[in-house]
């Protein structure tokens, strides 16, 4: 608690990729599905990595890092090319787009596959959000360079090269065709239309049980608080504290609003999936029709988000991925399938003890 943002901004970060057999047919694989995982910086004269976080509203840096690099260059064939975008910056927000204002085709979202894929000239993206593109470099000639550039979004600070990401050098390269083994690759020119169904995108509003309404905001004490809960209040609750207490299996709404100004808060609300219903009354933006974990709550939106929860019982979180944001103190929890003062038989720090089986050759920690 209170460390999260700078241990993030300090650390490493990479990618865990799932594969089943349908996007294996469908999509990219190997070479061609690459993951750019975005974070901005800041740098001392030093080298060493700056820390400023502006009294806990947010750190934006001037340097924007892919998989680690500043601003980097990929050399790419003239064929499909799937790209697992993760934005693991600690506070800044991107609008994306391609220098050349073609369409990309999004086809994932954070929990999986789009049920359709959907093409679009630009997207915002949050901190943690994940989203999957396709780019069809064969409509280039080779020699051509493709950048993807950031128009950035309300309430981000931006710099002289925030704008740029990363650029794609298409070239002479004889188009690979075929898959390691020798098989066939049938993704290679092809962006198809129809993906997969799943239970997060079948969820029907008049499932819901309940609607709950939780307020983003910052309090008259300078602290961030979600659904009008601090940690700090959890944590002197004895954990009891909770905004909702759904049974196992329940389908609910749940309501995000941000009118306090001045800020964006990207919700990430753990244990489930969900399918995000109205965006201030409005349909979603078709790039967030597919399940997500995480949903950006610009300023003075409103955001109505559907779930079922499970397939466990306990104490789960609920918080801002602006991590300073989090851990000064917009973060709170919900309880499932168990009734108030009830142990968690699934909590981290119980549920699996260390078990002491002799050895005193090395810890058992």
């Amino acid at each position: 608690m209170h460390n999260t943002a700078q241990n993030a901004y300090s650390g490493l970060a990479a990618q865990y990729h799932l594969h089943d057999p349908a996007e294996r047919e469908l999509l990219p694989q190997g070479d061609f599905d690459v993951p750019l995982t975005v974070t901005d910086a800041m740098f001392a004269r030093n080298g060493n990595l700056a820390w400023d976080d502006n009294s806990h509203s947010g750190l934006w840096g001037d340097v924007i890092l892919v998989n680690g690099a500043p601003w980097p260059v990929m050399k790419v064939q003239r064929r499909v090319y799937r790209f697992r975008i993760l934005n693991a910056s600690i506070s800044r927000s991107y609008n994306f787009r391609l220098s050349t204002r073609d369409a990309v085709t999004v086809v994932a979202t954070d929990g999986g596959l789009l049920p359709v894929t959907k093409q679009v000239t630009s997207w915002r993206h949050a901190g943690a959000e994940r989203y999957e593109v396709l780019i069809d470099f064969s409509k280039y000639k080779a020699g051509t360079s493709v950048e993807l550039q950031n128009t950035s979004n309300k309430n981000n600070v931006d710099y002289d090269y925030t704008g740029k990401i990363m650029r794609f050098d298409v070239t002479e390269t004889p188009v690979t065709i075929t898959r390691p083994d020798g098989s066939p690759d049938p993704t290679w020119n092809r962006v198809p239309t129809t993906l997969v169904s799943s239970d997060v995108m079948a969820l029907k509003a008049s499932q819901a049980k309940k609607t709950r309404r939780m307020r983003l905001k910052k309090n008259d004490a300078g602290i961030w608080t979600l659904g009008d809960h601090s940690w700090q209040e959890i944590v002197d609750s004895g954990f009891t504290k909770n905004v909702a207490n759904p049974a196992l299996d329940d389908v609910e709404i749940w309501e995000f609003e941000n009118s306090s100004g001045g800020w964006f808060h990207p919700v990430h609300v753990h244990l489930v999936d969900f399918q995000i219903l109205a965006r201030n009354g409005r349909a979603p933006f078709e790039y967030e029709k597919g399940p997500k974990d995480v949903v950006y709550v610009g300023e003075g939106e409103t955001v109505k988000v559907l779930m079922k929860f499970g397939p466990h019982r306990g104490r789960y979180m609920i918080h801002c991925h602006n991590l300073p944001h989090e851990d000064h103190d917009m973060m709170t929890q919900f309880i499932v399938g168990m009734a108030p003062g009830e142990p968690d038989v699934n909590d981290p720090i119980e549920a699996a003890p260390c078990i002491d089986d002799g050895d005193t050759s090395q810890d058992d920690d």
